[in-house]
């Protein structure tokens, strides 16, 4: 399955504002030697600390039945700003009342954080995400994942460029 322009735009943008000294990043990490979990984008840090991100471009995306990946000590969901209106409505709509804040109270109520990216590409906190305590057990099922699924992406890489193959210089 491909993904939409706006998946791609809300990547750039965590990209983009994780890519920092002392903070790793990577896309679509399986969870587990055989994880049914997938984490649309997870970030190291050398102190020690996941964080895990949820990528959601539309609200029947939010409000699908697949598994969420949130095993980091910070979890957040990152929607495009466009989208955050239509899930405060759509939220209010399916519990039957006229509160638009609704859908933030539920958000943050479950310790999640919620990210909207501009279509600048700038990130905004909306709600902050609560501290999860993760056991060292997980921390190093997360670091080997992240490891595989790192190496994965270099092997892509090396397919199209291949460092150790140099383009001849015409004399």
């Amino acid at each position: 399955m491909s993904k939409t322009e706006l998946t791609r735009q809300v990547e750039s943008a965590l990209w983009r504002h994780n890519n920092e000294q002392g903070t790793f990043g990577c896309f679509e990490v399986t969870i587990g030697w055989f994880g049914k979990e997938i984490v649309d984008f997870i970030t190291y840090k050398t102190n020690g600390e996941f964080r895990c991100y949820e990528i959601k471009v539309s609200v029947s995306d939010f409000n699908s039945k697949a598994n969420l990946s949130f095993c980091g000590d910070f979890n957040y969901y990152v929607i495009p700003n466009c989208l955050l209106d239509d899930l405060r409505k759509d939220t209010a709509k399916r519990f039957g009342k006229d509160d638009l804040t609704l859908f933030d109270k539920r958000i943050k109520n479950s310790g999640i954080g919620l990210i909207t990216v501009t279509e600048r590409g700038e990130l905004n906190y909306i709600v902050k995400a609560k501290r999860k305590h993760v056991n060292m057990g997980t921390k190093a099922t997360l670091l080997e994942s992240m490891t595989r699924s790192l190496n994965r992406e270099v092997k892509k890489f090396y397919e199209k460029n291949p460092y150790w193959v140099t383009e001849e210089v015409a004399e």
